[in-house]
């Protein structure tokens, strides 16, 4: 007579993405190795176990029993079956939160996880509203952000992070123009970086945080999408999410032509197995194509026939871990940005619309005109008085004639304001920039900036130059970029660059 022995093992089946049941599965293993499985599910108020997906589901542990009978060894190897897009989300989600650090941050991942966070988030509110965690971990993104724009004097803030930060803040519903005084999105577009990839993620943050989008930045982007076999898929992909970005305004919705041939070119790459090579070049790929699926460019247009995104994303699924990570929080944030509905193309929730004044009347031509995408931040009114908005730019110190101290701020101030009001409100962002000067009849004389005054006798004197971009120490500007009034009379204009520099004449 067979003597059957009772195993059991606790799991959950899922019904949604917000409802999940637990059960349980009892297995009889009896003497000579016959197993029959009976999966009882206990019904339990739908509602006590309804979870949002930024909040961590109840911690369902799973684990093989290992029994050892007197006749005979029994080894029973629980069969895993890859997770549907739902359950995958919620135990990926899960995993996150577990791997949240004592600060309430994800170290140098901080910023991608709060992305992630929002673009998984269907509830309709900011996770901020959610509860007391996650409003301490956004605050924890936002002291990063203040210590690393703190670190400007000892070098620009990495263009990576500045973009993922200024996406999440975004993401958010926070403006990233006006953050504690100071703009990310000025200190974005005030550099060029050499590398596409960095050069297109940048645009894609500005673009998506409701800034100027100006028309040369939009014509290197067609640029590197018309020489799309010289760059890498992670560039190709980046470049179509930004360009999907700034079709978004109706006056550039023609530019979709030249987004298409790269598009069907990234959808070629696809690999037999489904993926696009790396983790994060899958998740970044899916991301700029999966917009082919439904309306980039339309059926036929983009690539779709090219590609297979059931394909893509099984790839992603097969690949997660038992953890419900993909091997670190950087690999698992990508792979849910790609698997949940938003996507890098459009941070911004549908309920943070109410907060911006669509100001987008530049198209693209060649009348002389910026040509770029403007949309204002509104401020609790509407305002259409064009002398109202604010105008972004950089305010730059250097010490040395060979330049052996550089301090840069980039701050958004009321057009039309003199560069003296400038230099009053930068002493009161960063002590470095602390001045002092003499009234004279006709205006303002600094004769003393960041602790170093002038010295007529070793002919050392501070000039203020005014320059159409960032200044570099390498190769420093001429004098006929100086300014030719004084700090009372010169007024900031947008997208400008000012230079104090201290220097032997």
């Amino acid at each position: 007579m067979d003597i059957p022995l009772l195993l059991s093992r606790q799991s959950f089946v899922c019904q949604s993405r917000d409802i999940c049941y637990p059960i349980i599965i009892f297995t009889t293993v009896n003497m000579f190795g016959r197993v029959a499985t009976v999966l009882i599910q206990f019904l339990i108020l739908a509602n006590a176990y309804a979870q949002t997906e930024t909040e961590p589901p109840t911690t369902l542990t799973t684990k093989a029993p290992t029994t050892t009978t007197p006749s005979t060894t029994t080894t029973v190897v629980w069969e895993t079956e890859t997770l549907n897009e739902g359950q995958a989300i919620q135990k990926a989600l899960q995993y996150l939160l577990q791997h949240r650090q004592p600060d309430w941050g994800w170290g140098n991942d901080t910023h991608h996880v709060m992305l992630t966070l929002q673009l998984a988030n269907n509830t309709g509110k900011e996770i901020e509203q959610q509860g007391l965690e996650m409003q301490l971990s956004a605050k924890q993104m936002e002291i990063e952000i203040l210590l690393m724009m703190s670190k400007h004097h000892e070098s620009p803030p990495p263009l990576g992070r500045l973009a993922a930060y200024t996406l999440a803040l975004g993401a958010l519903c926070k403006d990233p123009r006006s953050f504690h005084g100071r703009d990310l999105v000025a200190a974005l577009l005030h550099r060029e970086p050499p590398h596409d990839l960095e050069f297109a993620y940048a645009t894609l943050a500005a673009c998506s945080s409701a800034a100027h989008v100006r028309r040369r930045h939009i014509r290197r982007l067609l640029d590197i999408a018309n020489a799309a076999a010289d760059h890498s898929l992670d560039t190709i992909s980046m470049v179509i999410l930004a360009l999907r970005c700034v079709v978004q305004d109706h006056r550039h919705r023609s530019l979709i032509h030249f987004v298409r041939r790269p598009m069907a070119g990234l959808a070629r790459q696809q690999h037999p197995d489904g993926s696009f090579g790396s983790l994060t070049t899958t998740a970044l790929a899916i991301q700029a194509l999966e917009e082919s699926e439904s309306g980039a460019g339309g059926p036929g247009g983009a690539g779709h026939q090219h590609w297979s995104l059931p394909a893509a994303r099984k790839w992603l699924l097969e690949r997660q871990h038992a953890d419900g990570g993909w091997g670190d929080v950087a690999g698992t944030a990508a792979a849910v940005a790609a698997l949940t509905p938003a996507s890098l193309a459009a941070v911004r929730p549908p309920h943070c619309s109410d907060k911006l004044l669509d100001t987008r009347h530049e198209p693209m031509d060649s009348n002389g005109g910026d040509g770029s995408l403007k949309l204002a931040y509104q401020s609790g009114h509407n305002n259409n008085d064009s002398d109202a908005r604010n105008v972004s730019f950089t305010y730059t110190l250097w010490l040395g004639t060979n330049v052996t101290e550089n301090y840069t701020l980039y701050m958004v101030a009321p057009r039309n304001i003199s560069f003296y009001h400038v230099m009053r409100m930068a002493a009161e962002q960063d002590p470095k920039f602390k001045f002092e000067a003499s009234e004279w009849p006709n205006g303002h004389y600094v004769h003393t900036l960041a602790g170093h005054k002038e010295e007529p006798m070793g002919y050392h004197y501070w000039l203020l130059y005014r320059l159409p971009e960032v200044p570099d120490p390498t190769s420093p500007p001429g004098n006929q970029l100086v300014a030719p009034v004084g700090v009372d009379d010169l007024l900031v204009e947008d997208g400008e660059h000012y230079l104090f520099w201290y220097k032997k004449l």
